[in-house]
């Protein structure tokens, strides 16, 4: 089945990347301005490399991170980046980034943690074939796609998407969007079971330090249950295109 019409989905197992098959449930039916901010390592596990930086090649606890750091996640490794300016920055394992500049990031692979405080500036992202700017306060978890484009989830507050042409959506806690390539435009809008998202997704849970909303998360997760029950489940892969996604319905195993 191609995606056409989905409402809820709920993740099977939620790891770094965001390209993975998720378990889906089916209903019945800003501010802007030029404030510098530099960056710097606040949280780190396992193997991580960087270029750009003279005389250094890996990253450590403490260290700050000019423009033009690329930054490599090895495999089961984790990296928080944060801002002077309260941004926070997660990276999954096997991802690949450049910092473009303090508030704009190249993701060529893997996926993200973004967290944007009140009165925070816009923070760019772009994707080998996307490009959104993201206004706060809010956070949302964000991927590469098979085909370029992005995928986001929202894990707090509101988030806008802006696209270059300027057409522009909103992502709440446990909301769904495809970004696709190029400048196509969003996909409908799906809502994950953000408790099991908390659960589960390693940019939340594999952090000794905790994030600073995950207490209103988890009371936004208890209220979202209340509201998604009697669903259908499916698995929903990967954006191969720029129309749909796929869905595979499953059986529920009493």
């Amino acid at each position: 089945y191609l995606m056409k019409d989905i409402s809820v989905i709920r993740p099977r197992c939620w790891l770094d990347y965001l390209g993975f098959s998720l378990l889906v449930l089916i209903f019945s039916q800003p501010m802007s301005g030029k404030a510098t901010s530099r960056l710097v390592v606040t949280q780190q596990s396992g193997e991580h490399f960087i270029r750009g930086v003279p005389g250094l090649g890996v990253v450590g606890k403490g260290q700050y991170l000019p423009p033009a750091t690329s930054i490599f996640v090895r495999n089961d490794a984790r990296l928080e980046v944060r801002s002077e300016t309260g941004e926070l920055l997660r990276l999954g394992m096997m991802t690949n980034l450049d910092i473009k500049k303090p508030r704009e990031i190249l993701l060529h692979k893997g996926a993200v943690l973004l967290f944007l405080p009140r009165d925070t500036i816009i923070y760019k992202v772009t994707s080998p074939l996307s490009e959104v700017k993201v206004i706060g306060p809010g956070a949302l978890m964000m991927g590469v796609t098979e085909s370029g484009g992005l995928k986001t989830v929202g894990l707090h507050g509101e988030i806008k998407l802006v696209l270059k042409n300027q057409e522009h959506k909103t992502v709440q806690a446990g909301e769904l969007l495809f970004i696709f390539t190029e400048g196509k435009g969003f996909s409908r809008k799906v809502d994950v079971e953000l408790a099991t998202l908390v659960q589960t997704a390693t940019l939340i849970r594999d952090f000794d330090e905790p994030l600073p909303f995950l207490e209103a998360m988890m009371k936004d997760a208890r209220h979202q249950n209340r509201r998604i029950r009697n669903r259908y489940r499916a698995l929903v892969g990967d954006a191969k295109n720029d129309q749909e996604f796929e869905l595979k319905i499953v059986e529920e195993k009493e």
